[in-house]
């Protein structure tokens, strides 16, 4: 029986902590593409982290079609970078499942999976994720001059926090087109998290027909949804949205 899928003007979110992961060697459930991504793994704990994840997200669409989690046939769109006709684009289910939209993030410990039935986009990270040859200044440098002019009005005690609003913001909307990083991190402004920001909006997304949600996260962890309008509506407006915790028991 197919349950909590989301409406029009709707999407879900559920938080999956990846401390647990059944027993019964779970990478049965993955599909041959899945199995060959966690092999290739040279670290136990990152190869964990993958499978434990995409369990989770075959846990959410095959609870919410009806269906086995090993049953749920997934693949990818063209990317969606000019002159690139690649499968390696927004993951999808195949073409006989009903039309929802998904995306799965990871960051340490958690992850999160996000459905709609319009086009989206999540993306977590930890507080702790930047590489430490990356200086702030240097990443903050490949932003929009919108989103570097707001971060420049902040302390600097709040500057890191701010990028990290705005770099799960950038990225969740580069998933939710498909493109992922190569999409570019100068393109359309999509702004910082309105509880970081220096006046308390920060600036005006230019991503037409895009919505963006900041999402309250266990601690250690900065979290942001994209979701298209419907039709490619103009609109702004975000999604009514529900929140749940998933557990993947032992």
């Amino acid at each position: 029986m197919r349950r909590d899928l989301p409406g029009p003007g709707e999407a879900a979110v559920w938080i999956v902590p990846l401390d647990c992961v059944p027993d019964g060697r779970p990478e049965r459930v993955l599909d041959r593409r899945e199995r060959a991504r966690a092999a290739a793994f040279h670290d136990a704990l990152g190869r964990r982290h993958y499978v434990a994840s995409h369990l989770a997200l075959r846990t959410v669409l095959g609870g919410c079609l009806g269906i086995a989690p090993r049953e749920v046939r997934l693949a990818r769109e063209v990317c969606g970078l000019p002159h690139c006709v690649q499968p390696h684009g927004r993951p999808r289910l195949s073409a006989a499942e009903p039309a929802v939209e998904f995306s799965l993030s990871r960051a340490g410990g958690l992850a999160v999976v996000a459905l709609a039935t319009a086009p989206v986009g999540i993306d977590v990270e930890s507080r702790a994720f930047r590489h430490p040859d990356s200086p702030l200044d240097g990443m903050v440098r490949r932003l929009h001059p919108a989103e570097r002019a707001a971060l420049a009005e902040l302390p600097p005690a709040r500057r890191e926090e701010g990028f990290l609003s705005c770099w799960v913001r950038k990225e969740a909307y580069l998933k939710g087109i498909g493109t992922g990083l190569p999409g570019g991190l100068a393109g359309p402004c999509v702004g910082l998290a309105a509880d970081v920001a220096a006046d308390g909006r920060g600036p005006t997304p230019t991503t037409r027909g895009w919505a963006f949600l900041d999402l309250d996260l266990p601690p250690g962890h900065r979290a942001a949804l994209a979701v298209a309008a419907p039709d490619g509506e103009g609109s702004r407006t975000p999604p009514e949205l529900t929140v749940r915790t998933l557990h993947l028991h032992p």
